[in-house]
Order: structure tokens, then sequence, then C-alpha cells
């Protein structure tokens, strides 16, 4: 009988896949929100360009997904809620900021690239006025399809008015995009889009973590206001509210003072200015059906009104004097 040995070999795993696991499970471990967001598309050296932003606050890591998963299982997450978020190439950013916070710089942080075919423009697309550094030669018959006005000069194209020749949302023309490049013009917007971010627990998709901060300013001011009503309503003892709510009460019981009469030295000037109000208005009203010896005070019409202003302003610049012009005429006549 022969005995035959069989010897299965396990396949080596490579020490950057132990050590980005090991690297991974710390970052989960020592941060409280993890975002994953999607770089299919995204420009390599524009995450470049974000790194440099977000450094000192977040850390943004480039890893395999099922590194990530094993890493995230390693470290006590539950994998089960973000595990079909784990498709496509993913870059995972690690930070103890609020989430939000994280989505906020992330929107400042849009970069611009070159168009490609079929992208559309993000803001207006004007080529300058001005030398192109191009020879001239075919070109020119594409800067004629865009209607761009050019000449010839030093053997070279200038584009001699700035020219509009695409608006925000429009498809880019093709034939526009090398001339594009060569002049530095980036009209496509790029930033990392959010997936989903998992903070102490919560799970929290990448269209709950948008904030537009003009709106959320509003709505903020907006609840001040609603809530400095409401407390006021009920003279809520706070400093804030209690200025406007004494206010409002001394006003309150002024008028109140001024209907009923009350006379004080603080409300006598009030109640003398109601009482004579109703006394004309009652005056003027039974005025034509019965004669109570009453003078009632006739409302000036529009001419006398004006001619009233014309005689003040009269009096009012006989009181300032002669004017200096006709100082100086009344001088040139004394002296010749």
């Amino acid at each position: 009988m022969i005995e035959m040995s069989i010897t299965i070999q396990q396949k080596k795993i490579p020490q950057w896949k132990i050590d980005e696991v090991k690297e991974l499970e710390q970052l989960i471990k020592e941060n409280k929100t993890i975002i994953i967001a999607n770089l299919e598309k995204f420009p390599a050296d524009k995450l470049h360009e974000i790194r440099k932003k977000f450094r000192g606050y977040a850390e943004i890591r480039v890893s395999k997904n099922t590194l990530f998963k094993i890493a995230a299982k390693n470290a006590g997450l539950d994998i089960t809620k973000i595990e079909k978020y784990l498709n496509s190439s993913n870059a995972f950013i690690f930070s103890n900021e609020n989430p939000f916070t994280i989505s906020i710089n992330l929107n400042k942080s849009r970069l611009k690239r070159y168009a490609i075919a079929g992208d559309k423009s993000d803001e207006e697309i004007v080529i300058p006025a001005g030398d192109t550094g191009m020879p001239a030669g075919p070109i020119l018959s594409t800067f004629g399809k865009l209607k761009v006005p050019t000449r010839v000069q030093d053997g070279k194209v200038a584009v001699t008015k700035d020219t509009l020749i695409a608006k925000p949302g429009d498809t880019i023309p093709a034939e526009a995009i090398p001339i594009l490049q060569k002049l530095g013009i980036m009209p496509v917007y790029v930033k990392l889009t959010m997936k989903v971010a998992y903070h102490e627990g919560l799970l929290i998709p990448a269209e709950e973590l948008e904030v537009n901060l003009d709106d959320y300013r509003s709505e903020i001011g907006e609840a001040y206001r609603n809530t400095i009503a409401l407390g006021v309503e009920i003279a809520y003892p706070v400093p804030d509210v209690l200025k406007i709510s004494i206010t409002k009460a001394q006003n309150y019981s002024l008028n109140l003072a001024g209907e009923m009469g009350y006379i004080s030295k603080d409300t006598a000037e009030i109640v003398f200015i109601k009482a004579l109000a109703k006394a004309n208005a009652l005056a003027e009203a039974i005025n034509d059906k019965a004669n109570l010896g009453i003078q009632v005070a006739q409302k000036p019409t529009t001419q006398e009104a004006n001619k009233e202003d014309k005689e003040e302003k009269k009096e009012e610049e006989e009181k300032k004097g002669p004017s200096e012009e006709k100082l100086g005429g009344g001088l040139s006549s004394l002296f010749g």
C-alpha cells in the first residue's frame, strides 16, 4: 500500500495588502466619520488637489473595496449597512469632523478641468480678444465655424472681439475643445461626489448631506424672528425679548390711557390730543345740522396748501437774509 501525501499550497498574501488593511482598520477606529465617495471618471491630479485642501482635518485614501471591507469587519463596523456602496472605484474619507462639514467643504472644493467631447459647460465660455499664439492655417476655418472674428497678425491668429460660444448648460461644440485647451480655458467643474457617510453608527445617504447654505441661513433667520415674536407675546423673561416686550407694553398702556382719559404727566398730552381730535371730528360731523357756535377748522384745499408752502419758504429765505448772489450784485452796483 502506497501512502500518498497531498500538499496544499496556500496562496501567499502580498505584504502591501496586509499593511493596507491594518492602516485602514486603524483609520476606522480613530475617526468618527467615514465617507465613501465615487471616483469614477474623477481626474487623479484633481484628487491630489483636494487632498491638499483637506490636509489637517481629513484623510482621503484610495483603496480596493475588498480591503476596506476586511478592515471594517476587523474594526467592528457593521459592514451590512455600507456593503451596497462598495462597488466601482471609491475614495474613503476619514475624519473626526461632522459629515455635513465635510460635505460643505467638498462643495466648496469644486475644481475645473478641460472639456471633452459631449461635456456640458458649467459656465459661460468666452474666447477673449487678443493673440491666440496659434499659427494661421486650418484653425482659421474652425474659428469661422464658431463665428469667432479673427485676423492674421505676424503669422498668428488673433481674435478681434470677445466671443461667447456657450452658455451654462450648453453642450460644448466639439470643434471648440482643442481651441479651449490651447487657450487654457477649463469650463467644466469637477467635485468628489459622495455616496454615503457613516457617522458613529448612523448611515447618512449623500442626498441628505447636501446643504444649501443660503436656504439654511434664511430658515435660521425666519426661526429666530418667529421665536422672538412668540417670546414677545408671552413676555418670556430674557434680555433680547424683554427689550421689545417692555416697549410694546409701554405703547399699549399709553394708548389705553389715551382711550380711557387717564391723566398723568406721561399721558396728559396723549389724552388731550385724542380728546381734541374726537371733539373736532364730532363738531365737523354735526356742524351743518346744528349751530353750536364752534368754529371748526377747515382743511385747506390743494391750491391753498401750495400757497402756504410758498409763503413758508419765502419767510425762511427772508430770515436767512439775502443770498450770496444778491450780495455780489449789490456790491458790483456800488463800486461800478
